[in-house]
Parts: structure tokens; C-alpha cells; sequence
């Protein structure tokens, strides 16, 4: 069945589709809203919103939820973004109203008990602490400042220790107010549940108005310039390599995010895609090596990412730049149909599961690009060498980040 679109009297978007048979039914509420929209001070506010949300609302005490949620069969969680924010419940149709009731109530009528405030703040600041176990977290931390500077996006979505436990009632209050709206929320339901069930529902738990004004979403294009090539090193207890070799690119909304895909899989998808062929068969240079374009909204990167034996840095470095040199001869008719085949195929696979569907749309719709949902596969087809040229010729002519994780030495 199509999928159906429309909106509620307070202005909150409702997409639904149909995949009957399956006997359950995926409910998510996305909110255009993450890391991007919070000041220095309120970094780390969305990701500590989202865990609040599910201790205490007007309805129901905290924990109620999940233990609610759980006795009707259901499966619930959240997470959060530099864009969006995002809930979601799993549940058997029969269960439906289950999932409504529960998620409006996280989105339109949580309490922050100033209580609870204070015992989830110990939590998430762990989580910060748990995040640089990773090898790679620093590393991650620092390419954000260098790719994105200048912008929000720079930020880590968990915020700091500090800015954590500055949080109180009346800062997330207002920040919930402004943020979770109705004019930013789209509500998505997916699976074997009638159009007519899933209105009425809609319209009896997620017709609440908001007196205050949604507030301002960023929305600064940027492209990050670079001078010169930037080129920084990490040091971890590790015996290996890892590496982030990128380019700054446009933002979602201004780039041909199909030509993108293609080359990605075209560079790295599959056992013998060009970078596996390059690094790891012909040379032996790589352990593991990707490729790909992350989009935010208004900002992003072409990167490739891998991890090596030591010592192979500046091999990888000039045989990437080499790659992206004589990136043409690699874009062959051949390899370009072989790409489109299977990111085609992939789609059609993973929509077979309502989550996967209801979190396609929920994420096309909420960062503004609902063709990438609606029209993935026709405009899949309309990528050709060059398309995919003029898309590169944009992003490939500019200098390039290098960040590398390494042992405690000062270098190779």
C-alpha cells in the first residue's frame, strides 16, 4: 500500500504505511531537533532530554513505561543525533494504543523531577567517561572540531561533564518547550494496522498544542574551508593504526546524495570493491578499509576510514590520494551498474521490516531530504559517470583532514 501523509490540527506530521500480514506494527515519533540546536551551555542537552522523557510524565511514574511497554510484548528506545531525535516502540497490532499512549506522553508531558534530574546525571556522565574506552573516541572528537568548525556540529552530541551537571527542571523544561513541538514532530507508524485505527489514534494522544513557538532549527549552509591540509595525530595505548582521511562536503540538502552512495559502494562495498582490492589484496597495506559521505543537515565529509599495522600511514595517505587523483578510471559501466544493483537490492531487503521502513521515513522526512525515501531507487537509476564526476569534482579539489589514532610515540 502507498504511504499516506498528513497533518493534525496542531501542525504534527502523521505518515503511514501498510505492511500487512506481519502482526506488528513500528511506532516512532521524530523530532527535528538534536545537538545542533543547543548553545555552549546546553551542550548534551538533547541526549539528556531523550533520557528523561522516560522518567516520569503527567501519566505515568518513572520506569512506568518501560515496564508497561514490556508487559504488552513491546520493545522501546530512543536515540539522539546532531539533527534529530527519535522514539520509537515495536509491539504487536493488537497492542497498538499501547505505543501511542505511552510515547505522547514522553514528547508532550514529561515532569524532569528534579529527583530523577539528579540520579540520571551520575549515568549519562559515565556514559561520557564509558565513551573513551573506544581507541578511536578522541580521535572522532577531534576530526568533529576540525571538519565542523565553526558550526554546532563541532560538538559531541553527549555534551561534558560539566555541561551535564548544569542541567535543572527549568533548563530542560525550556528547552523541551521550544524544541518538542508539534510543528517539529513527525509521527510514523508502520505495519498491519488500518489507516483508519492509526487517525484515530493519532488524533486522541497526539493533539496536544504548545503556547510557546517551536524554535529556531539551525539552518547556516556551510563548507568547511581549508588552507592547507590538516593533518593531526591522537595518541592511545594501542599497537595498530586507525585513520580518518576526509574532504569537506555540502550539507544533505545541497548534495546529489546518490551519486554519493554509488561511489561509496563502488570504492567499498563488498568483498572486492576497489579499496579492498587496493589495500588489502594487491598490497596487504590495510587491515580493514571504508569509504562513504556522512551528510548532516547543513554540513559534511567524504571520508574513508581504516585501521593498519604500524607503520603503513603515509602508504595509505598518498595511495588514497592517488585513488581520488584517477578516481574516473574506476567509475566504469560496469562497476557503476554493479553498485546500483546492489544499494537497490539492499533497499528492497531492508524495507521488508517495518522498523527498518519506519525509520527510513522517519529520518528522510525529519532531515528534508523525503525523496532519499520516496524515490530512492529512480534516483539510484539516474546516476551515471557524470553525475557522479561533477558530485566529486565539488568535493575532491578541496585539501583534506588526516586524523590518525596511534601508539604513544610521536610518530611513525
Amino acid at each position: 500500500m502507498a504511504k499516506e501523509t498528513m497533518k493534525l490540527d496542531n501542525n504534527l506530521t502523521l505518515i503511514y504505511k501498510n505492511i500487512p500480514g506481519v502482526k506488528v506494527v513500528s511506532v516512532q515519533t521524530w523530532m527535528k531537533t538534536g545537538s545542533v540546536n543547543e548553545t555552549e551551555k546546553e551542550s548534551g542537552i538533547s541526549h539528556f532530554l531523550e533520557h528523561m522523557v522516560f522518567k516520569g510524565t503527567a501519566k505515568y511514574a518513572p520506569s512506568e513505561i518501560d515496564e508497561i511497554v514490556e508487559s504488552k510484548g513491546g520493545v522501546m528506545n530512543a536515540a539522539t543525533s546532531k539533527d534529530y531525535t527519535f522514539y520509537y516502540i515495536n509491539i504487536p497490532s493488537y497492542n497498538a494504543e499501547t505505543a501511542f499512549d505511552t510515547i505522547s506522553e514522553m514528547v508532550f508531558r514529561a515532569k524532569f523531577i528534579p529527583e530523577e534530574i539528579e540520579k540520571e546525571k551520575p549515568v549519562v556522565v559515565q556514559e561520557i567517561k564509558r565513551s573513551y574506552d573506544s581507541p578511536t573516541s578522541k580521535m572522532w572528537e577531534e576530526f568533529s572540531r576540525q571538519m565542523f568548525k565553526g558550526t554546532p556540529y563541532a560538538r559531541e552530541i553527549i555534551g561534558t561533564e560539566e555541561t551535564v551537571n548544569s542541567f535543572d527542571h527549568d533548563m530542560l523544561m525550556d528547552y523541551y518547550k521550544r524544541y518538542y513541538h508539534p510543528d517539529n514532530m513527525t509521527l510514523v507508524v508502520v505495519g498491519d494496522i488500518s489507516y483508519d485505527d492509526v487517525k484515530r489514534l493519532a488524533k486522541k494522544y497526539f493533539s496536544d498544542k504548545r503556547d510557546v513557538a517551536a524554535g529556531k532549527r539551525y539552518d547556516t549552509k556551510g563548507l568547511t574551508k581549508l588552507d592547507a591540509p590538516v593533518e593531526k595525530i591522537v595518541n592511545r595505548d594501542i599497537n595498530q593504526e586507525y585513520g580518518i582521511f576526509s574532504y569537506p562536503a555540502k550539507g544533505l540538502l545541497d548534495v546529489d546524495l546518490y551519486s554519493l552512495e554509488v561511489l561509496a559502494e563502488i570504492l567499498s562495498g563488498g568483498e572486492f570493491s576497489v579499496l579492498n582490492q587496493k589495500f588489502r589484496y594487491d598490497k596487504d597495506v590495510t587491515n580493514s578499509i571504508n569509504a562513504g559521505y556522512y551528510g548532516l543537515r547543513y554540513n559534511g565529509t567524504f571520508l574513508f576510514t581504516y585501521n593498519a599495522p604500524l607503520g603503513r600511514g603515509d602508504l595509505i595517505r598518498n595511495e588514497i590520494l592517488n585513488i581520488v587523483k584517477n578516481m574516473s578510471e574506476y567509475l566504469t559501466p560496469e562497476n557503476i551498474e554493479k553498485a546500483k544493483n546492489r544499494l537497490k537490492s539492499q533497499s528492497v531487503f531492508q524495507r521488508e521490516k517495518t522498523s527498518s521502513e519506519a525509520n527510513d521515513i522517519g529520518y528522510s522526512y525529519t532531515v528534508g531530504v523525503p525523496g532519499y525515501y520516496d524515490n530512492f531507487i529512480e534516483n539510484i537509476n539516474k546516476v551515471d559517470k557524470i553525475s557522479i564526476e561533477n558530485t566529486i569534482g565539488k568535493i575532491f579539489s578541496s585539501d583534506y583532514v588526516w586524523m590518525r589514532t596511534m601508539p604513544d610515540m610521536k610518530s611513525e
